[in-house]
C-alpha cells in the first residue's frame, strides 16, 4: 500500500470514498508481488497498479460495484480462468486481489500507520481478506514486538492459531516482507482465515563513501528505489548538497569514524548497502575494516582490479582471512561494460537488488528457473549469490 499512501491521505483529507484494491495471493509468475495495491476513485479514475495493465480493467469494474455496496471482496485472475486470456494475464500465474472501500469508518488505523511511518517504527497492517463474512476488512496496526489485540475481538480462535497468526506477523515485520497467511477456522464458521500482513519498516539505508561524479549519479539511483541516502566524505569542498542534491543527508568526517558512531548509535541495520566510491587507501581501507566487521548485506568497494587486490591485501594485514573479506563486492558493481557515472549506478544498484534478493545477477535468457524469488523458494530452487554465475557461463 506504500506506492498510493498519499493518494489514501489526499482521500481522507477532502473525504472522498475510493476503493482500496491489494493483490494477496499470488502463484506462478505473477506479475506484481503481494501488497502492490491500486486505488479506484468514485469518478472511476485509477491511481497505481495491481498487475502491471493486466487485469486493471476488470479490477476497476469490480472495485466500482464494491463502492456502490460497501462490501469487501475478493477477487482471483489467471491464466487458467476461462476468461483469462481476456483480461491479458498471460504471464502465466495467477493473483488474487482484494478490493474494500477506504474511508475513516473502514480503516481506522490509517492515522496510526502514518504515525509510525512518520517515527520510522517498524510495524505491519494486518487485514483479514477471506474468511467469515462478518470479519473479512478488518484490519489493525501491529508494531513490532507486539500483541495483535483487537482484529480477533467476537472470535474464538484456538489459541495455538492466536500464536501462530502474532509469530507470522512478528516473523514478517522482522524480515521486511509483506505476506499472506491462512489460520484454522474460528468456532462457529466453516472457513479459514486469511490474513495480509502488509509489512512498513524504516527505508532502506546506502551509505556511500566518497563525494565523486559517481557518487551523485548512486545517489540519485538509489533514492529513486526508495533508500535512505547518506554520502560521507572528510573532504568539506566536495561534500556539498550542490554537487550531490539527490542525497538525504551530507556527512563531512571521516568514514570509519562516521560507520562507527552510526553503529554506536544503533542507527545501521543489517541490511543497510554500504558503497566505498574514495578511491583513496587512507578512506577506504578503515572503513571497509569496519563494514567488513560487522556485516551487513552489501558491501561494495569501487577501483580497478590493481585496486582491488592492493586493498584486499590491506585488510588481510589488519587481520581478515579470505571468509571475511567474502562479502567484499571489489570491484563494484555488475559487469555492464559501464563507463558513464549513470551506467555505473545501475550496475552498482543491480548488483545491490540482486544480493538482496540472492539471485545470480545473470540475463533472465540465460536461466531457466521461475523469474520471482518468491516462486523460487515456494519451489525449492537453490538460489545462487550474486556474482557466482552457473557453470556454464564461465
Amino acid at each position: 500500500m506504500r506506492e498510493v499512501m498519499g493518494a489514501l491521505e489526499a482521500s481522507l483529507l477532502t473525504e472522498r470514498r475510493v476503493a482500496l484494491a491489494t493483490v494477496v495471493r499470488t502463484e506462478g509468475s505473477a506479475p506484481r508481488a503481494v501488497g502492490t495495491s491500486m486505488l479506484v476513485t468514485e469518478d472511476g479514475l485509477p491511481v497505481g497498479s495491481v498487475s502491471g495493465g493486466c487485469v486493471e480493467a476488470s479490477v476497476m469494474e469490480a472495485a466500482a460495484g464494491v463502492l456502490a455496496s460497501g462490501v469487501p471482496e475478493l477477487h482471483r485472475f489467471g491464466i487458467s480462468d476461462d476468461d483469462g486470456f481476456g483480461i491479458g494475464l498471460t504471464c502465466g500465474g495467477s493473483v488474487e486481489i482484494f478490493i474494500q472501500t477506504h474511508d475513516p469508518a473502514s480503516c481506522p488505523d490509517f492515522a496510526s500507520l502514518q504515525r509510525a511511518l512518520d517515527a520510522n517504527m517498524p510495524c505491519a497492517l494486518v487485514t483479514i481478506f477471506d474468511g467469515a463474512p462478518s470479519l473479512v476488512g478488518r484490519s489493525e496496526l501491529v508494531l513490532h514486538n507486539a500483541e495483535i489485540e483487537g482484529l480477533f475481538a467476537d472470535t474464538v480462535l484456538a489459541p495455538d492459531a492466536l500464536r501462530a497468526a502474532g509469530d507470522a506477523v512478528q516473523e514478517a515485520i522482522a524480515s521486511g516482507t509483506t505476506t499472506s497467511v491462512t489460520l484454522p477456522a474460528a468456532t462457529g464458521t466453516d472457513k479459514p482465515l486469511s490474513l495480509l500482513i502488509d509489512v512498513y519498516r524504516p527505508a532502506r539505508r546506502l551509505i556511500i563513501f566518497g563525494a565523486i561524479d559517481f557518487s551523485a549519479s548512486l545517489a540519485q539511483l538509489g533514492a529513486f528505489l526508495g533508500f535512505h541516502v547518506t554520502v560521507c566524505d572528510a573532504r568539506a569542498v566536495f561534500a556539498t548538497a550542490k554537487r550531490i542534491p539527490s542525497a538525504h543527508e551530507i556527512v563531512i568526517d571521516q568514514p570509519a569514524r562516521y560507520l562507527q558512531k552510526e553503529l554506536a548509535l544503533g542507527k545501521l541495520a543489517p541490511d543497510a548497502a554500504i558503497c566505498v566510491l574514495t578511491h583513496d587507501a587512507k578512506f577506504d581501507v578503515p572503513v571497509l575494516d569496519v563494514a567488513l566487521r560487522h556485516g551487513f548485506s552489501y558491501i561494495g568497494a569501487m577501483g580497478s582490479r590493481r585496486t582491488a587486490t592492493d586493498r584486499r591485501q590491506r585488510l588481510i594485514g589488519l587481520g581478515h582471512t579470505d571468509q571475511s573479506l567474502a562479502p567484499l563486492r571489489s570491484p563494484i558493481g555488475l559487469d555492464l561494460s559501464a563507463s558513464t557515472p549513470a551506467e555505473t549506478a545501475v550496475s552498482i544498484m543491480a548488483e545491490i537488488i540482486a544480493a538482496k534478493n540472492q539471485t545470480s545477477g545473470l540475463p533472465l535468457a540465460h536461466t531457466s528457473v521461475p523469474i520471482h524469488k518468491g516462486v523460487l523458494e515456494r519451489a525449492g530452487y537453490q538460489l545462487r549469490p550474486a556474482g557466482r554465475p552457473p557453470s556454464f557461463c564461465n
